[in-house]
């Protein structure tokens, strides 16, 4: 859609970039979301943001669509946030561990990232559909 709404004049292209894109998105939220599990975290998080610059830098050639790139990783982050599950280890503390008071599953953060990530991807489809059907230039 970000494609349809900025290259009004140009022809769109097609292909899978934008999803891969959006697979970016959702390793990023992932990544964000489940920041304590990772042992490595500085690695991890500069493996993945020199990944999502290298690919946005090679959209600055000409005929690459750079639009559809940052509407896929956009897209994807958010429902990475709003979709991905969120990893549990109940089941190994039920078996290994004396029952105890189960501190709740997911903290108040996690809640309020899901809420606002599934709110501004709502408010992003609608806003970039009328949009589109109004004929706009974004």
């Amino acid at each position: 859609m970000l494609s349809a709404l900025f290259l009004r004049n140009n022809y769109l292209s097609v292909g899978a970039s934008g999803a891969l894109f959006g697979l970016l998105g959702s390793m990023l939220s992932e990544l964000l979301m489940n920041w304590t599990i990772y042992s490595n975290k500085a690695t991890a998080i500069i493996t993945l943001l020199f990944i999502i610059a290298l690919n946005l830098a090679i959209g600055i050639l000409p005929h690459v669509d750079n639009f559809a790139h940052i509407g896929g990783f956009a897209t994807g982050f958010l429902l990475g946030f709003v979709l991905l599950a969120r990893p549990q280890f109940s089941w190994m503390e039920s078996h290994e561990l004396p029952h105890t008071n189960q501190p709740p599953k997911y903290k108040a953060y996690k809640y309020i990232l899901w809420v606002v990530a599934l709110v501004l991807l709502l408010v992003g489809f609608v806003i970039s559909l009328v949009m589109l059907f109004k004929g706009k230039n974004g």
